[in-house]
């Protein structure tokens, strides 16, 4: 996505892309909001690092309009993990509490195979599933 600019600003086209596309549209929170081949969005509205000057200035691949009015312009901040938020006690485990784990393993089938009938009907349901989508991508043409 390359861009027309002037010293401080560069305006990039909306991706061609669908999925990358829609995000745009939505991070800019327009009511009713049209894309054209004109419409552009300027490099204000992205991380610095999504910039890249070479020549023209581009977007590198799959860059994100971030950075808006309703935000401050600023980025949110990271959240941290689940893991790093919750409080563990910091002594050793017991070889209690690790053969407990080890029981809890053995309670789940982590690693179990399903049967073989069970794959058989999966099967059936994707095939029928898969005649449905072909009938109606018929009735679309």
């Amino acid at each position: 996505m390359s861009g027309m600019f002037n010293s401080t600003v560069s305006f990039h086209h909306f991706p061609k892309e669908e999925t990358i596309s829609k995000i745009w549209i939505r991070n800019v929170r327009r009511d009713n909001f049209l894309i054209k081949k004109t419409t552009t969005d300027c490099s204000r509205h992205f991380v610095s690092t999504d910039v890249i000057q070479v020549g023209r200035r581009r977007l590198k691949e799959g860059a994100l309009p971030v950075l808006f009015a309703w935000n401050d312009y600023t980025l949110p901040a990271v959240r941290t993990s689940v893991w790093d938020r919750i409080q563990r006690p910091e002594d050793e485990s017991t070889e209690e509490e690790e053969m407990d784990v080890g029981l809890l393993l053995q309670c789940h089938d982590y690693d179990a195979k399903p049967e073989p009938s069970a794959l058989d009907i999966a099967s059936e349901k994707i095939e029928a599933q898969q005649q449905v989508i072909e009938k109606l991508r018929l009735r679309l043409h």
